[in-house]
């Protein structure tokens, strides 16, 4: 396997673990930073309808901001300057978040804990999966537009765009059908995709 992507799952696994890691996206990005599983979940709030390279520059911004104070930040100008679409509505998702954040540890206790953190504003099934795969749960796949394309591929079908929570879970099952064919675990064949649509290992 691609040695960015074992080094992206490795990173993956230890801020599951520890709720903490490092992460270097070079040579697709000149970028790196340490985060937290908090700030992870906000990342996830960022890259909905907006691109991962801004959300990954504004988990840079915040990098060395603790929650206390970036609750007290103009975050509406820090995703603005990272070029987050809808900067503002995003804002207040975050601030909600923080303002929440027992119910998010709540959530991660739970088997599933994707209907949990549904309840938070700015998250859909995709961003919960996208988190949760970024924590270390690989057996949650991310439906984005590439993987949409692939299966629309793979099995002649035709896909909504944003797929409610019923629909998500049935292209997940096929998803997670190629992906045991392949001997990988959803959450990491989708960076084997991501890989070969666009040449980068972000996360």
């Amino acid at each position: 396997m691609n040695e960015h992507i074992v080094k992206r799952t490795k990173s993956f696994k230890t801020l599951g673990l520890k709720s903490k890691a490092r992460f270097d996206f070079r040579p697709f990005l000149d970028l790196d930073f340490k985060t937290t599983i908090e700030k992870e979940f906000i990342f996830c709030i960022t890259t909905a309808n907006s691109t991962a390279k801004s959300g990954l520059i504004f988990q840079k911004k915040i990098e060395k901001i603790s929650l206390d104070e970036l609750m007290n930040q103009d975050l509406g100008k820090l995703l603005k300057e990272s070029k987050v679409r809808f900067h503002k509505r995003k804002a207040m998702y975050i601030k909600e978040f923080l303002k929440n954040i027992d119910k998010f540890y709540e959530a991660l206790e739970q088997h599933d804990p994707r209907p949990y953190l549904l309840r938070f504003k700015g998250i859909g099934p995709k961003e919960a999966s996208h988190f949760l795969r970024n924590i270390g749960r690989f057996e949650y796949a991310i439906i984005d537009r590439h993987i949409i394309r692939f299966l629309e591929s793979r099995f002649n079908i035709k896909v909504k765009t944003s797929p409610n929570y019923r629909q998500y879970l049935s292209l997940e099952k096929l998803f997670s059908k190629v992906s045991r064919k392949h001997g990988l675990e959803p959450g990491v064949y989708d960076l084997v995709i991501w890989y070969k649509a666009t040449g980068k290992v972000l996360k």
